[in-house]
């Protein structure tokens, strides 16, 4: 099977100042799991579960560890394949590749889409435009930024990320000097270590909640998409599988741990940030502007983000004929000017059905979308599982193998297809979600196959044409023939 390269056959190859450097690789590693549904989305996982929320996003960070390990085992394996959807590629075929990275373009755009929304709602009540033209202001501004080069977004996202784990140590601290006693009318929540404070909705509350957080710390695969500007692909996604988990771990647990501890469960209210009503609790003074702020930093970084990993997986399937081949033209700077505009388009046409029609067909696309990056990563999984057994086959070694193989890889997959079982039986809007993405699922699979018999035509024509040309060189430079 043909290795590609997500430079390979562009119009630009990205020079040694305008890629990527490592601190860039290392902080998008970091940042890029931790959003908005970090400080909001949160809510719903604590008021669902309660204090056995804990236990809920230890298992999804443990699970999230497993899939960034088995994507360091297999980039490091083939730095050049490209992104995760090429390992996909590689271990499980083209069509699944084509399925795979669809679903996950689809569900970026829709993402970006959502968090413009997001954004105008935050800005609007100090930016005096209308709702829509913030919309598109700030996509805009996003759009420019990865238009000027692979560099601007890793400098951009450096310093959103950083500002992002900033907020989480700062937090941490004033959290840990309530709980310390430094503010008199901080107590531990009363009620917490009960049965009902623990387990409010039943055990099944504990599983039920994990698809959501799992879908809030989607990300992981972004180091193998960044990873690809760098000089150093392999050794970029080594050192953050090694290291860059545990970090997102630490952050997600301490943090939740500490709002359990602080924070009553009648006050944590589905849709508002429990970080915001924490402080509050504790009494620090501007806490709301504080965390409003943060909270449109981790919208941006959405924003900035989603546009770069769209254009990079559209490359990556224009590459290998399963999008339009002008996807792949890049300028001097080795930007993918017209893939990252594609998105940037696609976002505020979603954008603008999510003010039209919120109840309708924007209620479709988020929900459809909603489970496309737990689908991915059980290709994911699948893919990991079939290269590593070609390798035993082979006697190949592996560089960065990922622990316990094949028990913690079969098992990982089996709390995948559960986490996907278990939306079926909860209690509110998951289990339509997935049955809309399955049905969305099921039309990427028939214009795959729809889409099989032209792209074969064309690469036959293709061939048949360049046999012709040959035919005719080497008619002309044969003087015998000639004659």
């Amino acid at each position: 099977m043909r290795r590609i390269s997500p430079h390979n056959s562009a119009a630009g190859t990205p020079s040694q100042a305008a890629r990527l450097k490592d601190r860039h690789v290392s902080m998008i590693s970091i940042g890029g799991v931790i959003g908005a549904s970090l400080f909001v989305g949160s809510s719903t996982a604590i008021a669902t579960a309660g204090a056995g929320a804990l236990f809920s996003y230890f298992l999804s960070g443990i699970m999230v560890m497993f899939i960034t390990r088995m994507l360091g085992e297999m980039t490091v394996a083939s730095p050049g394949t490209g992104s995760f959807v090429g390992q996909i590629r590689r271990g499980l075929g083209p069509r699944v590749a084509f399925v795979a990275g669809w679903l996950y373009w689809i569900m970026w755009a829709t993402v970006l889409g959502f968090e413009a929304i997001a954004a105008a709602t935050f800005l609007a009540p100090y930016v005096p435009l209308p709702y829509l033209a913030i919309e598109l202001l700030t996509v805009a501004i996003m759009t420019v930024v990865n238009l000027f080069s692979v560099r601007g977004y890793g400098e951009f996202e450096y310093w959103f990320s950083a500002l992002k784990i900033i907020t989480i140590i700062v937090f941490i601290m004033l959290a840990l000097s309530g709980l310390l006693g430094f503010w008199s009318h901080v107590k531990v929540a009363s009620g917490l270590f009960s049965v009902a404070g623990i387990v409010p909705h039943g055990t099944f509350a504990l599983f039920a909640v994990i698809p959501g957080i799992m879908m809030s710390m989607a990300g992981a695969e972004i180091t193998s998409i960044a990873a690809c500007d760098t000089t150093d692909p392999a050794g970029n996604v080594a050192r953050s599988t090694r290291t860059v988990a545990l970090r997102i771990m630490i952050f997600y647990l301490v943090s939740i741990g500490l709002i359990l501890l602080l924070l009553p469960l009648s006050r944590v209210v589905p849709g508002s940030s429990p970080f915001l009503a924490t402080l509050d609790y504790i009494g620090i003074p501007f806490a709301r502007t504080l965390m409003t702020a943060v909270m449109l930093i981790a919208t941006l970084s959405a924003l900035n983000s989603g546009i770069y990993i769209t254009s990079r997986v559209l490359c990556d399937l224009a590459e290998n004929h399963d999008a339009p081949r002008m996807f792949l033209q890049r300028d001097g700077q080795g930007t993918p000017a017209r893939a990252i505009l594609c998105g940037s388009a696609v976002a505020v046409i979603i954008a603008v059905i999510g003010m039209l029609a919120p109840g309708r067909v924007f209620s479709f696309l988020v929900s459809a979308s909603g489970t496309f990056i737990l689908f991915d990563y059980v290709l994911i999984v699948l893919a990991h599982i079939r290269l590593r057994r070609a390798c035993q086959r082979n006697g190949e070694t592996v560089s960065l193998p990922m622990w316990g193989f094949p028990f913690l890889s079969y098992g990982m997959l089996a709390c995948l297809f559960g986490a996907l079982v278990t939306m079926f039986f909860a209690t509110d809007h998951t289990c339509q979600e997935i049955v809309l993405s399955t049905i969305s699922l099921s039309l990427i699979i028939i214009v795959e196959y729809l889409s099989v018999g032209y792209r074969t035509r064309r690469r036959m024509a293709q061939y048949q044409t360049e046999q012709n040309d040959a035919s005719g060189t080497a008619l002309r430079g044969d003087p015998a023939r000639s004659s």
